[in-house]
């Protein structure tokens, strides 16, 4: 299947997902899951008007028409116009005075016990010693997961210590096997250099010998060649 296609679909998918928002109160939570899935919409548009301009360019590479051209630019233009609608839509609902007062409900339970108590309350009532429970509990929980976020970043950072301390291990170690490597490639030059010698010795002699051969033998035709100078006068 054309990418183009895969891609476009992703970003109908993801159109959707926005939509459903629209359905929704708005709250701190949908706004933050909103604005997360607008980012990753605008990135698949932004890639696919990049696939469209270089299409454009050199149509024939990729067994494109005119047509397709055309017609891939409707779907990304008609992809920005849906989301453009969808996120006034969204902005127009996050600026209603309903919604605006739905947030300011939507709370920590500490803050609206907070908020329901009065200034003229009786500071001693069950109502403000639940209130004082429940934020020492809340700090209580806070701490623990503090340590326990402290316990694992602790144990996370020794265990990259033990490994550091393998991989320095490890890299000595190779470099023992490195030197010990040297060491015998020294040897083995050094043994190449006295067998070369050797060899060099050897076809020196060689030549000399064969040097000596023919002079015997010329000795030896000389004598042959005046003998029969002797026999034929």
């Amino acid at each position: 299947m054309d990418p183009f296609n895969d891609v476009s679909q992703d970003a109908t998918s993801q159109l959707n997902t926005l939509r459903q928002f629209l359905t929704k109160s708005v709250t701190p939570d949908s706004i933050l899951d909103f604005d997360n899935t607008y980012l990753e919409i605008q990135e698949t548009l932004e890639d696919l008007q990049g696939a469209v301009d270089i299409s454009e360019s050199n149509p024939g590479a990729y067994n494109l028409t005119e047509n397709d051209i055309s017609e891939r630019k409707r779907v990304v233009s008609q992809l920005k116009s849906d989301l453009n609608t969808v996120v006034k839509t969204w902005s127009d609902m996050k600026t209603k005075p309903t919604n605006l007062k739905r947030q300011r409900e939507i709370t920590t339970m500490s803050n609206r016990i907070s908020q329901d108590t009065s200034q003229n309350e009786n500071p001693f009532s069950d109502q403000n010693r639940l209130n004082d429970e429940f934020q020492q509990f809340q700090t209580q929980e806070m701490t623990q997961n503090q340590d326990m976020q402290l316990d694992s970043i602790h144990e996370t950072m020794h265990n990259l210590n033990q490994q550091a301390m393998m991989m320095g291990q490890e890299l000595e170690e190779q470099g023992y096997m490195l030197d010990d490597l040297d060491t015998e490639m020294d040897v083995v030059g050094s043994k190449l250099q006295r067998g070369l010698k050797r060899v060099n010795y050897v076809i020196e002699k060689n030549r000399e010998r064969a040097s000596d051969c023919c002079i015997v033998l010329l000795v030896i035709a000389l004598c042959v060649l005046l003998v029969l100078l002797l026999v034929a006068s």
